[in-house]
Order: structure tokens, then sequence, then C-alpha cells
């Protein structure tokens, strides 16, 4: 069973390392061992045969994982001791495909994924009341604690895919998505990549994704502080609690670790998730803010 330190460790080891200009370690047994083999492919649309950008691609419920390239490609090193295990493969807009392990070792794969028609829910916009509310978590750039990106020994592109989000209590109510806000609180690469995602809850947990197109954001010159992301040309509407989450897919420069990290405050009044790779499992943390949230207009 893989063994996690508390996260109240994580955060002041973050501290620390940043303050010496080193990416911290979320624990030494999360990491992914230096030994293994690996595994390079190319992921690209059944029909056209053109390559997918940022598709997720993990051992399931491991923290192995990866995100592929814009070019479709990929690579990943899979440890000896999950060779027997299964690969996920999945992106907005597509059937998911789950490989064996051991079938994509020591050859360069071309996988193709379905296309898998998105079904909108019906949305009934009533004539009635709006009210504009901030939902989500507000720590800011001033705080001793922070969420990291970065989980070292891990190569660089195998931290790609780590994902951090905030339980949304909408409600039932209807409610519309209109900005988003997050917040690094470091940010050494020159352009960074990440990706949105709103999960219904399952069980406590995050589960299907909502949006029925992948929404991105793109951070350049190393900036740092509050982001706004104006989500109203997506028509984004909801009726229920959910999870919202920005998962890092890309950066720039590639070649090199840097200081990548989200605020985070203690004690917290919201339910954290982290996932530490692309098909790990979802893990709470209850204890713990975050510099995320989304501004709606919900009706009254």
């Amino acid at each position: 069973m893989k063994q996690r330190a508390p996260f109240v460790l994580f955060l002041f080891t973050v501290v620390l390392s940043f303050a010496a200009g080193i990416p911290a370690s979320a624990s030494s047994s999360a990491a992914v061992p230096l030994q293994g083999t690996p595994v390079t492919g190319t992921v690209v649309d059944q029909k056209s045969q053109q390559p997918i950008a940022y598709v997720s691609v993990g051992v399931l419920e491991t923290s192995t994982g990866t995100v592929s390239k814009e070019d479709g490609t990929f690579q990943l090193t899979i440890p000896a001791n999950e060779v027997s295990k299964t690969i996920r493969i999945s992106a907005i807009g597509y059937e998911a495909k789950e490989i064996k392990a051991e079938t994509l070792l020591s050859r360069h794969t071309t996988i193709s994924l379905v296309t898998k028609p998105v079904q909108l829910a019906e949305v009934n916009v009533k004539a009635a009341q709006w009210k504009t509310r901030e939902l989500g978590g507000n720590a800011g750039p001033f705080t001793l604690f922070h969420n990291a990106f970065t989980i070292l020994p891990r190569p660089l592109h195998e931290n790609l895919g780590r994902e951090l989000g905030v339980l949304i209590h909408a409600g039932d109510k209807q409610t519309f998505l209109s900005k988003l806000n997050f917040c690094l609180t470091s940010n050494q690469f020159d352009q960074v990549k990440f990706r949105v995602n709103l999960y219904a809850l399952k069980e406590g947990k995050p589960a299907h994704n909502l949006l029925p197109e992948n929404v991105y954001v793109t951070v350049n010159e190393k900036k740092r502080g509050w982001i706004q992301v104006d989500l109203e040309p997506y028509n984004l509407y909801v009726q229920q609690d959910f999870i919202l989450s920005l998962e890092w897919i890309d950066c720039s420069p590639r070649t090199e670790f840097k200081a990548l990290t989200l605020a985070a405050a203690m004690p917290a009044f919201q339910t954290i998730y982290h996932k530490d790779a692309s098909q790990d499992k979802w893990e709470k943390m209850s204890a713990v803010g975050i510099g995320l949230n989304v501004v709606v207009q919900q009706e009254q």
C-alpha cells in the first residue's frame, strides 16, 4: 500500500525547499522509482490520424503517469512492479483506452482513440434574479504554505498531469460559471499551461468530467499572484456540487525542474483534493486551503 506523509509536513517541506531553490517532494514514498522500463508512444485520432494534444497517460491508480505533448507524443518510465498493470489513455471527447503496460515495452507505439459524442445537459434558464458569488479557496500570495506541482525525484515530464482541486458547494440552483481565479506563489517557467477540469462527485471524490471540451490556461513570463480566466465563452452551467481543479499539462522549458506552486492556507474552510499523476487515485485533504476559486452567477 502506498504510504503518504501528512500534508502539513509536505507544506513545510515545500517552504524550506523552495527557499533553497529546490522543488519539494510530497513524500519520499510517493515518488516514482528511478529504475524502470521506458515507454514511448503517440496518441492519434482514429479517424483523422491527427495527433491528440495533452492526453492523460498513466498506470491506473498509481503515481506513474504523464500528459502527451502538443504533437501527441509521450514518454514515461514503468517501474518493474507495474509492468503487469494497466495503462489508461484518456482525453475529453474520446473513449478512454486501457492497455497492458507490458505490451508497450521496448517499442514506440501509436495509440488511436475513438471520438465520443458529447451529451450536453439541457439547460433551462428561467427569468429570475441572479446573484454573483465567489466559491472556493482564497489563499493569497502572502502565505507560508504552498501546494506544489513538482515532486522529486520524478523526471519533469512525469510531473505533468498532477492535479489540485477544491470542492465547490453550488447546491441544486442553476449556476453559471463566469470567472476562474487562481494564485501562483512560485512560477519560474517561461510558460506554463494548465487544463481546467470540473468533476461530478461520487462517494465523496471526483468522478466523471462535466466539461464538453478542453479549457486551457496559459501563463507567460513567470507570472505570479492572482490570475483570472474568463469562462463565459464556454457557456458552463451546473446544478450540483462539483470539484474545480487545475491540472498542470505543459511548460517551457521542459528540460529542468523549476518552482511551481499554488497558494495554500491553514486552517482551511474548504475540502481539497489532489492527484499525483494523470491516472492516479484522488486523495482528500480537509485541513489545507487553496488559492483556487470560481465566480458564478446563481439563481436566487
